[in-house]
């Protein structure tokens, strides 16, 4: 059976063009460029804020770490601080440290859907340039390059509790491939 959505044949786009289409709106908008501006703005006084001397090096996030387990104490702490400076430039600073270390982009939606609460927060993904390059093991995901949003690696942060040592938020850039990390 064939779904005309996905469809060449009556002009409508094929797969791939959607999901180019779509990680276009979501990598240049009006939205991203905000939340990104004014997270590189507030970035010099949060760095002075907790100890200066941040270098966007992978080895950063471990003391990254550390700085949101003194400051957020649980889940429930980490969503009601999530629109501070210490949240959001965390949030940024571990997206840009992606960015640098395993080439990756910015993403947001556009236009965040109600209900989807993620659908609002910035991410960061490898360009759709090298969308070939990953590849869902189940066969069901057509884009599996993998993505990240900061926020919800604090979340697992939090959950894994202060006893498993630094290195979480580091270890995601393996998934990026070989070369990252």
């Amino acid at each position: 059976m064939s779904n005309e959505i996905w469809d060449d044949e009556d002009g409508d786009e094929d797969e791939r063009a959607v999901a180019e289409r779509i990680d276009g709106e979501h990598a240049d908008n009006p939205r991203l460029a905000a939340w990104l501006g004014e997270q590189e703005g507030r970035f010099e006084d949060w760095s002075r804020d907790h100890g200066g001397g941040w270098d966007f090096g992978e080895r950063s996030l471990d003391r990254l770490e550390a700085v949101i387990r003194e400051h957020i104490t649980s889940v429930d702490d980490l969503f009601a601080h999530e629109h501070t400076p210490l949240v959001q430039v965390a949030c940024w600073y571990v997206g840009e440290v992606h960015r640098r270390a395993a080439g990756t982009e910015w993403r947001m939606d556009p236009d965040p859907a109600d209900s989807h609460p993620w659908s609002g927060r910035p991410y960061v993904t490898v360009p759709f340039t090298r969308l070939d390059e990953y590849r869902d093991p189940e066969g069901i995901d057509y884009d599996a390059r993998p993505r990240h949003h900061p926020l919800s690696s604090f979340l697992a942060l939090l959950r894994e509790g202060p006893g498993s040592g630094p290195g979480s938020l580091r270890s995601e850039l393996r998934d990026y491939g070989p070369d990252a990390e």
